[in-house]
């Protein structure tokens, strides 16, 4: 394959990904002082919270934030063969996912996203309501580098 192809198709890659991102997931962080208040109210359970409480109380702190911005940052190969693809979100949730699953039906990529994960004090999740807008390609940091 020609670089200029190679080229074209790594940036479709990632502007794919970049509204899979926009459309499907938000990010959310947490008072941490607050949470730990949380856990000691719940105490595993032996506390003066009951379970449906302390889920309630868990899910009262969770502040949003829509995803504004994609940083791609590196692109490698495994040692399986697989593509592993680094990204930013909003410039403070680090991810990587692998492009190792494709739909039979559309012949399109699929990805797999781990929600609730991440270092803190940001996380990813699920929207409740999935969108099929287009990111601005403003807010799209594409990776020019090679694959490593």
């Amino acid at each position: 394959m020609d670089k200029e192809k190679e080229k074209k198709e790594l940036l479709a890659v990632q502007a794919d990904l970049a509204n899979y991102l926009y459309n499907n997931y938000v990010l959310y962080t947490v008072d941490e002082k607050k949470e730990q208040e949380i856990f000691k109210e719940f105490n595993k359970g032996n506390g003066s919270l009951s379970e449906s409480q302390y889920f309630e109380k868990l899910d009262a702190l969770k502040e949003y934030s829509k995803i504004n911005k994609v940083e791609f940052t590196k692109f490698v190969v495994t040692p399986m063969n697989t593509v592993r693809v680094y990204f930013v979100i909003n410039d403070v949730y680090k991810e990587d996912i692998f492009l190792d699953k494709v739909s039979a039906e559309t012949n399109k990529l699929m990805y797999t996203v781990s929600t609730h994960s991440g270092d803190g004090p940001y996380y990813i999740e699920e929207k409740p309501e999935k969108t099929a807008k287009i990111m601005p390609e403003e807010d799209i940091v594409y990776y020019e580098g090679v694959i490593k």
